[in-house]
């Protein structure tokens, strides 16, 4: 009896510490709201898991639930949903393959490995990094031509990135067994590896899922290792790089990293705990340009699951459908980053209520799931696609495909840079496409009609923008660039030490409007042969027609005919919209102001000139100041201009304004909108609006105004190059390690000398660093980038020698 007592004790011992052990890694409660306008604070703060009208039901770490206590709510601690059952566990092969069974970890990597051994020419598997404890992070590709990258969409699956929402996992090493055991004779499972290359990850974070080790799912947590929710760990379009405050987890890394290496068209991240397929955003309340086409597939998936259910199955909130900011808001979720950064289309499916499922129960799943999992992949047969190329060499480009009219919030595609091909499915319509790469002309194509349930093929070849011998810059007439105006543009022409230029001819159309040449006929003025270099100028004026809008990019050809015969064309752009601060859009979204004083200045409504916003003095009292200024850099003779408008007492209250911290002008009393002009040299300058009291007199509005500033030209160049023809043997390598922190090397071989251009961008297409610009010889090389000033992203960098052009992805974390 004695021995049964000591027994009891004990046993009753390692449950109470089992439970510590548990509640030590996570806490799961509930509580009640007042408002959903209360969830935005609190999804910061503790890990949202569901939101069922008033009610929350929430994880949190330990540290993270003392905080939440503090906050005054009422709540229920609920039991682990990872512990509510023990499940039956196999490593038998034989057993796991009947689907009512959940495998150990070491069971899950063989099951695995054994696909790409038992089907070669079908499936690889891929380990796509570690997690915290050292599992594997695994992805199966599957494909007809596994081994070769085709001109095919990439479509992915991905599941239980929570450790303890255990239902997609298994169900998602069934969906890879089924594609490639029907794959010859299902027709359906056939057609989508012919046309597809399906990537499917079963298990995002082996350590939560494993929690109390590999023999066992039972004590699955929702969080790593780190106790860190992976699910709010990524980037944020709203909210930064690092919006659950902790660093990137080496899971995020190793997803980020495999995301920006590949070119994922439609994905799905499946989840437990309800049965609702949630579209984008979660982050933000405004919808995605796409949001009629997300809630149709949404839909059909919902559909599909009800159809192949029982009753009940798969009707949470819309009918089993949500957007994920009218449930509750995320930050960090994998979602909005695959959708924001990476031209992706995913949703979050969660696929049954319970977290762990009972074992017995998944084969049900299956059932409500199977044809839903694979129609979802087949939307990518609908919309629009194509194959960008290279006008000249016929090499894929990296391109990036807009809508115009229509896209936001980065809802742009992009081609598969190694055999440029992309994919934009739409609802049915008619789009005009814009495509633009780094270092080509863009083009548009007008009229491309989309229609319900088939696809509309649009290939595109790009011009590139050659070297040629020309520099030029340009500068603006007074007034805006309306319709009418004209716009005056100075020609450098370069002699490379023979040729004679004769005549420029017309302007190619512009992006969104026309140029129309006043000069049509005019010569260019020839350059003597010096044996040597020399240049020469000429102004040319070119009106604006009326069918072009103030903004826009024009870009112009011109054609060079020399005294010897020879004849050639060079390409260069104008970005008008670039050099001119109007504030209508109500920001200062183009140049970086600065502010000081005893206030910023701001934003105003006036009704008076050229549209509705202008920018405006602080409210100031006597003896202070409001000052805004900005540092630019002249690259080329030029003119300020600006407008200003002031209302103040005569004499006392003064707007003034500064070159490099020397008074240009003053202006006080009431001032009707005027304009200012100031010749520039080239160099970096400062220019400072001050608008000042200096006594007593209190009168009127006090106030002063700015618009409208058209600043000085900006040089463009392009500088002349011998003829190089196209080798096999030029390569971008890549660069390493990738991802970086603070320093990387790019390594690129060269088959012979030449001229080297090696750029890097942001992901708007914005240059940030020039690493090389000057003749190389032939051989492997290697160039350290230094991104310590940099904010953590991905960066695109570009080579170019002679005709080949190369560009990939990096990822800065730091």
């Amino acid at each position: 009896m004695l021995l049964r007592k000591i027994l009891l004790i004990l046993l009753g011992l390692i449950v109470f510490a089992g439970t510590i052990s548990a509640q030590t890694d996570q806490v799961y409660f509930k509580f009640q709201i007042n408002s959903h306008e209360e969830l935005s604070k609190l999804t910061r703060q503790i890990s949202i898991d569901n939101v069922q009208d008033n009610t929350i039901y929430a994880y949190a770490t330990p540290a993270q639930f003392e905080k939440f206590k503090a906050l005054g709510y009422e709540y229920t601690i609920l039991p682990n949903p990872g512990s509510l059952i023990t499940p039956r566990m196999s490593d038998d092969p034989g057993l796991l393959l009947d689907w009512d069974t959940y495998p150990t970890y070491d069971a899950y990597v063989e099951m695995m490995l054994q696909y790409a051994i038992d089907y070669p020419e079908l499936c690889i598997v891929r380990s796509i990094g570690n997690s915290v404890q050292g599992r594997q992070i695994l992805f199966a590709k599957l494909s007809d031509n596994v081994d070769i990258e085709e001109a095919e969409p990439e479509v992915m699956y991905s599941s239980t990135m929570h450790g303890d929402e255990t239902t997609g996992y298994v169900l998602m090493l069934r969906l890879i067994d089924y594609l490639l055991s029907n794959y010859g004779h299902d027709p359906q499972a056939t057609n989508m590896l012919d046309n597809m290359e399906v990537w499917i990850n079963p298990l995002a974070n082996p350590d939560g899922t494993y929690h109390s080790g590999n023999h066992t799912v039972n004590g699955a947590i929702r969080y790593n290792a780190n106790g860190v929710d992976l699910n709010r760990n990524f980037p944020d379009p709203q909210d930064g790089q690092h919006p659950d405050g902790y660093q990137w987890q080496p899971e995020t890394i190793a997803m980020m990293s495999f995301f920006h290496s590949h070119s994922f068209i439609i994905s799905a991240n499946f989840h437990g705990g309800a049965e609702v397929v949630n579209y984008p955003w979660d982050t933000w309340p405004r919808r995605h340009a796409d949001d009629a086409w997300f809630i149709s597939i949404c839909r059909e998936y919902a559909d599909s699951a009800q159809a192949n259910s029982p009753s009940g199955y798969m009707t949470d909130l819309d009918n089993g459908i949500t957007n994920g900011y009218d449930w509750y808001e995320v930050n960090g979720g994998r979602q909005d980053y695959l959708n924001f950064w990476c031209g992706d289309r995913e949703t979050t499916i969660e696929i049954s209520h319970t977290k762990l499922l009972p074992p017995g129960q998944l084969p049900a799943h299956w059932d409500y799931n199977r044809a839903a999992f694979l129609t979802y992949f087949e939307q990518t047969y609908y919309g629009i696609r194509g194959v960008v190329t290279d006008a000249q060499t016929g090499q894929s480009i990296a391109a990036t495909i807009s809508v115009l009219g229509h896209d936001m919030d980065s809802s742009e595609v992009y081609t598969d840079p190694e055999v440029g091909d992309y994919y934009r499915m739409i609802e049915a319509g008619v789009y005009d496409l814009r495509f633009t790469a780094i270092g080509y002309i863009p083009q548009i194509v007008h009229d491309v009609v989309a229609i319900y349930r088939n696809v509309t093929i649009v290939d595109v070849q790009l011009q590139p923008v050659p070297n040629e011998p020309l520099l030029g810059f340009y500068a603006h007439d007074a007034g805006a660039p309306d319709p009418g105006d004209t716009v005056a543009m100075h020609i450098t022409l370069v002699n490379d030490g023979g040729a004679e230029a004769q005549q420029v001819s017309a302007a190619l159309s512009s992006e969104d409007g026309y140029i129309d040449i006043v000069q049509p006929n005019s010569s260019f003025p020839s350059i003597p042969s010096l044996g040597g270099t020399a240049a020469s100028i000429d102004e040319y004026r070119f009106a604006i027609s009326a069918g072009c809008p103030a903004y826009h990019q024009a870009i112009f050809r011109l054609d060079i005919t020399a005294a010897d015969g020879y004849s050639d064309s060079a390409y260069f752009s104008i970005d008008i919209g670039l050099l001119i601060e109007d504030f209508e859009s109500g920001d200062f979204s183009n140049f970086e102001w600065q502010m000081g004083g005893n206030g910023p200045w701001f934003i105003v409504s006036t009704g008076e000139y050229e549209g509705e916003y202008a920018a405006r003095s602080a409210t100031i009292t006597h003896n202070q100041i409001s000052t805004i200024s900005i540092d630019y850099d002249v690259s080329a003779p030029g003119t300020l201009e600006f407008h200003y408008r002031v209302s103040s007492e005569s004499g006392y209250d003064f707007l003034e304004f500064y070159i490099d911290n020397v008074n240009q002008d003053r202006w006080s009393g009431e001032v009707p909108w005027s304009a200012a002009t100031y010749d520039i040299e080239p160099g970096e300058h400062d220019f400072r609006w001050t608008y000042s009291k200096d006594q007593s007199v209190n009168q009127g509005s006090d106030c002063a105004w700015i618009d409208y500033i058209v600043f000085p030209p900006s040089l463009q160049t392009a500088i002349a190059e011998a003829e190089i023809t196209l080798p096999t043997e030029f390569k971008l390598s890549g660069n390493y390690p990738n991802p970086f922190n603070a320093s990387t090397n790019i390594v690129f071989a060269l088959p012979r000398s030449g001229h080297v251009n090696l750029q890097v961008f942001d992901l708007l297409g914005r240059e940030v660093a020039t690493l090389l610009d000057k003749n190389m010889p032939a051989g492997e090389h290697s160039v350290t980038f230094d991104g310590s000033d940099l904010a953590s992203g991905i960066y695109l960098y570009r080579l170019q020698a002679g005709d080949f052009k190369s560009t990939q992805k990096m990822i800065l974390l730091k």
